[in-house]
């Protein structure tokens, strides 16, 4: 498995482009859909899903570049499918003052719901807190975790929106992410990938006081 990360648009989101045997996935495509479409392209690599952790606006804005170019379904987590198709819902009217929207989800994930990509076989865990449908994506045979905004190198995901909520995103980390391996690799929304293990040790602390 390859993992090839971009840091794009204005809010430098994190996407990453998954792939093995010329085969790919994408999480959290958010912005500059033709320099994610060009590595597609000059890697030989088929488009078979996107994952959006959630639907904020930063996280879905090349979904519909690449559901045009690629016919690569969209998932999402059922309750952040209505941002997808509402620029007032995903943020992108309040913070840019413009609309960006995408098709609609082929997809709605679930808490403990499966998702397979060659010979891996991926768990969808829901994790709200910043986004009421805010999911991370583990892949238990690489240990790797794509953590959309929950968590970062350095922090936690922001809890000052209209559908965010302090209480649950702690609940999310610490009853869905604390109890994974320490040696688990986390690839965020945001900045650069982490140990789950420095996290626990010197971030978590200070973010909920454990």
């Amino acid at each position: 498995m390859e993992i090839k990360s971009f840091s794009l648009g204005d809010v430098f989101t994190r996407c990453y482009v998954v792939s093995k045997n010329n085969k790919a996935f994408i999480v959290d495509p958010g912005a500059e859909a033709e320099k994610i479409f060009s590595y597609l392209k000059n890697n030989d690599l088929k488009l078979e899903f996107i994952i959006n952790t959630h639907g904020h606006f930063d996280h879905i804005g090349a979904n519909e570049f690449l559901k045009n170019k690629t016919n690569a379904e969209i998932y999402i987590h059922d309750k952040a499918a209505e941002k997808l198709i509402s620029a007032k819902k995903n943020l992108s009217l309040k913070f840019l003052r413009r609309k960006i929207i995408s098709p609609p989800a082929d997809r709605l994930l679930k808490d403990g719901d499966q998702i397979i990509f060659e010979d891996y076989t991926m768990q969808v865990l829901y994790t709200p807190g910043h986004s009421r449908g805010g999911i991370s994506i583990y892949i238990p045979k690489e240990n790797i975790l794509f953590s959309g905004d929950a968590v970062f190198s350095n922090g936690v995901g922001r809890t000052d929106l209209a559908d965010s909520s302090r209480e649950k995103l702690h609940e999310s980390i610490k009853e869905k992410l604390l109890v994974l391996t320490e040696d688990t690799k986390i690839f965020p929304g945001h900045g650069e990938s982490f140990l789950l293990k420095d996290f626990k040790e010197d971030v978590y602390p200070k973010f909920f006081g454990e």
